[in-house]
């Protein structure tokens, strides 16, 4: 009987709860999780399309911008705006063909990490040594993305040539289940960008408090600037926008704007009504004045990136297949 009793198995111990981390410790874990790359993808793709918009026309036409009987204004770093009158005509194509290769590379997702560096480094040559045809406030946003880009790496695991030329790697070594998985993206990279544009748009706002626009109808001064000058020709002719209290609004709409919707795309219950409060106040923008393609792409896409995954995964579901009976008709909150 002792025997017998001896040889039973003794109940296996239930292993112990693994330690809680540290509420700093969770919430980087949370900023650098894996995942959908969808966003970042999108955003890339815009991005280095803007940035192709912006300094291409430039870049293409180096007598007519970068000449030394031109007129140059100094915008960047004097250094090489100095410097510029001693790089020899061909140095300057190479250097302009170079970038505009770069650019290239990071739209199509080529090495987006060399391409952002060396697409840093040329287009803020080139708007160093002459800032007349380029220079726009939008352009030290777009800086500090190719550095963040060249730094961290990333947002090419999805719908660039990085991505197929990887999936074809893996099935000619043989390993077809590693090549169809889901794609995910470490979320450092997507996160710092989202950090970065929101905050540039909401010291926006906080500018806009302490030049006194609460005070005073900054709207409808700009308004009633002349055709040709910063507003596009139907918002100069639409009469209904220059009236005390369609400009009043305006006024208001921008400061409420630009203060909560970089707070709100971060809380789970506001995310969806601040990203479309958010991208309708850049449409207006563009609507309305003449900026270039590159304020518009790049702040309209980054909001992209405060999208969860559950949000992308519905998205994608609705372009690839229709939902199944009984399957949910929107994304999880």
């Amino acid at each position: 009987m002792a025997s017998s009793t001896a040889s039973k198995k003794r109940p296996a111990r239930a292993a112990a709860p693994a330690p809680a981390l540290p509420i700093w410790e969770r919430w980087l874990r949370a900023f650098e999780a894996p995942r959908s790359p969808y966003p970042l993808a999108v955003f890339r793709i815009l991005f280095f399309a803007a940035l192709a918009l912006h300094f291409f026309p430039s870049l293409l036409r180096l007598d007519d911008s970068y000449s030394p009987r031109l007129l140059r204004t100094e915008e960047w770093s004097h250094w090489l705006y100095v410097r510029f009158w001693r790089i020899p005509h061909g140095w300057l194509r190479a250097m302009s063909v170079v970038t505009m290769l770069a650019c290239l590379a990071g739209l199509v997702g080529l090495r987006p990490r060399i391409a952002a560096a060396v697409a840093f480094a040329g287009c803020y040559a080139f708007a160093s040594f002459n800032g007349l045809h380029v220079q726009t406030l939008a352009l030290l946003s777009a800086w500090a993305v190719l550095m963040l880009m060249a730094l961290c790496g990333g947002g090419s695991a999805v719908w660039s040539v990085d991505a197929v030329l990887r999936r074809w790697r893996q099935r000619r070594r043989g390993s077809p289940a590693s090549a169809d998985a889901p794609p995910t993206e470490p979320g450092l990279l997507p996160s710092l960008l989202l950090f970065q544009l929101l905050l540039a748009v909401f010291f926006a706002g906080i500018e806009k408090l302490l030049a006194g626009w609460p005070g005073s109808n900054e709207m409808g001064i700009l308004m009633s600037y002349p055709r040709g000058f910063m507003l596009r020709d139907w918002a100069v002719s639409a009469s209904f926008l220059h009236g005390e209290v369609a400009t009043s609004l305006m006024t208001w709409l921008t400061i409420l704007v630009e203060l909560g919707t970089p707070i709100l795309l971060l809380v789970g219950r506001t995310r969806r009504a601040a990203l479309l409060a958010y991208q309708l106040f850049f449409l207006g923008i563009i609507a309305m004045m003449e900026v270039p393609p590159l304020f518009y792409l790049l702040f309209a896409g980054g909001a992209l990136l405060a999208l969860r995954d559950s949000e992308v995964a519905w998205v994608l579901a609705r372009f690839r297949a229709r939902p199944a009976a009984g399957a949910p008709t929107g994304p999880a909150a």
